[in-house]
């Protein structure tokens, strides 16, 4: 397994740890709070890279 691979897993199983406890009234966890907003944020900084990609790639 890659890194990149590994990684992407990790984050995910935090969400659904995250998610899990939220679901059962421990959500308000800081570190969980903290972790998960920083995870995403990652994740649509990604996105949106790869959407502005896509808009050069298309009018370039």
């Amino acid at each position: 397994m890659t890194f990149l691979q590994l990684a992407v897993i990790t984050c995910l199983t935090f969400v659904l740890i995250k998610f899990t406890a939220s679901v059962f009234g421990y959500g308000n966890n800081r570190f969980l709070n903290s972790l998960v907003t920083a995870i995403l944020a990652i994740f649509v900084t990604f996105e949106l890279v790869k959407l502005l990609q896509a808009v050069f790639i298309k009018l370039g």
